[in-house]
């Protein structure tokens, strides 16, 4: 073959592959600048802080740590903060003057029971391999429809219960130091469980991932708890689940309980226990728990003891019983039976918190907390008690005197409603506007 034929594939051959390089390099760039793009685009940032005077005039306040209903009264905010509530309060010439038209103002809701990195599904749906993709990036983003929806449904503030360590810590502190808008979040990073406890052996998390801790010994649990306080968590949870009479899950040893507790309280660290049956209830009153998540199985099949709920008022547990995901995935059946143990923790004298367990199959995030207050009051509570459960019990829940209540010296996180749920709970769904320290996130 002539050279110069030679030569001329040669040179097509590397034209081509230049060209291809070229093409796949422009691609590469396009991709990484389209999902910068994207990723501040859609991160949900927080707007700009709410400055000098806004008064919140002619409204329906629920005031107060019990929400007593205010009418024809002015909420005054300087700076993010409430300073005054009355109905003849002097308002600065400077001010910004919002009517409320005789609307209700009430404190921002406080879900208290929330898996963050969970993915949103609904009833019924099962994740699948396209699920994937949108995973990860609301992972990356920090989960910005959910932030979104929790304020769009009043909910100001948020308890991670058992979440990807590292993940939720920098999540916590990009919305508590304003970089990212949301739901003030809470959270207890890692859980303590046993390697043949739940979620390991239920929904088969991975043991190595920083969602659960399963020490062996004392030593080791302090150890543990020790690294989380460093780390700054907010509140311990702990899974003491033996499971229904079929299964055979393995709960944490007792010694490895108090010393998980003990350690936490030592630390200033709240302890709030998962559970199932009444002997997992009476691991965690033994250790020193400070509060129970679930209303767990056993307890609603037998019932509770007379001296077990004295024992639980008298040590000022509280419980978050999420009645909607029970109700949802339990056995219809026992939906009375649920609702009523609910009620006689209650009338016992026992704390009750409002929680969703968000991001469980068919509860969703902000909506789910509505038909969580709707059930409580279908179990028993006044609709005022479950308002209440949902914002100043909770704060104190949280160990804070920042939120959860409107009066002075507590952050303006407020919910507007057209109604009044504290008479009649549903009009809960009514949200009209939301303020977060202050800011107007949400107008309706």
């Amino acid at each position: 073959m002539p050279k110069d034929k030679k030569k001329n594939r040669g040179s097509s051959f590397w034209k081509f592959f230049k060209r291809l390089f070229l093409t796949v390099a422009i691609l590469i760039v396009l991709v990484i600048v389209g999902g910068v793009t994207y990723y501040y685009a859609t991160i949900y940032n927080v707007s700009e802080e709410q400055e000098g005077y806004l008064a919140l005039t002619n409204a329906t306040v629920l005031f107060g740590e019990e929400l007593e209903s205010y009418e024809d009264s002015t909420i005054l905010i300087e700076d993010d903060m409430i300073v005054s509530v009355g109905d003849d309060i002097d308002i600065p010439d400077t001010a910004t003057i919002k009517d409320m038209n005789g609307k209700t103002v009430m404190p921002g809701l406080i879900d208290m029971h929330v898996h963050l990195g969970m993915p949103e599904l609904e009833e019924g749906e099962e994740f699948g391999l396209l699920s994937f993709p949108k995973m990860i990036a609301d992972f990356v983003r920090y989960t910005p429809e959910k932030r979104n929806n929790f304020l769009e449904h009043g909910v100001t503030t948020i308890r991670s219960v058992g979440d990807e360590h590292e993940w939720i810590m920098e999540f916590r502190d990009l919305v508590n130091d304003r970089e990212i808008e949301g739901p003030r979040l809470y959270a207890s990073g890692s859980l303590f469980t046993t390697l043949e406890g739940h979620p390991i052996a239920t929904v088969g998390t991975d043991p190595h991932s920083e969602v659960v801790l399963y020490p062996e010994t004392p030593g080791e649990a302090r150890e543990n708890v020790e690294q989380l306080a460093d780390d700054g968590v907010d509140l311990i949870k702990v899974v003491q689940e033996r499971g229904p009479d079929e299964s055979h899950l393995e709960p944490i040893d007792e010694d490895v309980l108090r010393s998980i507790v003990d350690e936490a309280h030592t630390q200033n660290i709240p302890v709030f226990g998962h559970w199932g049956r009444i002997d997992d209830l009476e691991d965690l009153l033994m250790a020193g728990a400070d509060g129970l998540e679930h209303i767990g199985a056993g307890a609603v099949r037998d019932g509770w003891e007379d001296d077990l709920l004295d024992e639980i008022t008298e040590q000022g547990i509280s419980m978050t019983p999420t009645l909607r995901v029970e109700t949802l995935n339990g056995d219809p059946e026992m939906r009375p039976d649920q609702l009523e143990r609910v009620k006689e923790f209650h009338d016992a004298g026992g704390t009750i918190l409002a929680g969703t367990d968000a991001g469980m199959p068919g509860v969703s995030f902000g909506p789910s907390m509505h038909e969580e207050l709707e059930l409580l009051v279908e179990s028993g509570l006044t609709p005022n008690e479950a308002l209440q459960s949902a914002t100043s019990h909770a704060s104190d829940a949280l160990q804070s005197n920042e939120f959860g209540i409107i009066e002075e010296g507590r952050a303006a996180d407020l919910v507007v409603i057209d109604g009044d749920p504290s008479q009649r709970i549903e009009d809960i769904q009514n949200v009209t506007e939301v303020f977060r320290d202050g800011r107007l996130v949400v107008e309706n």
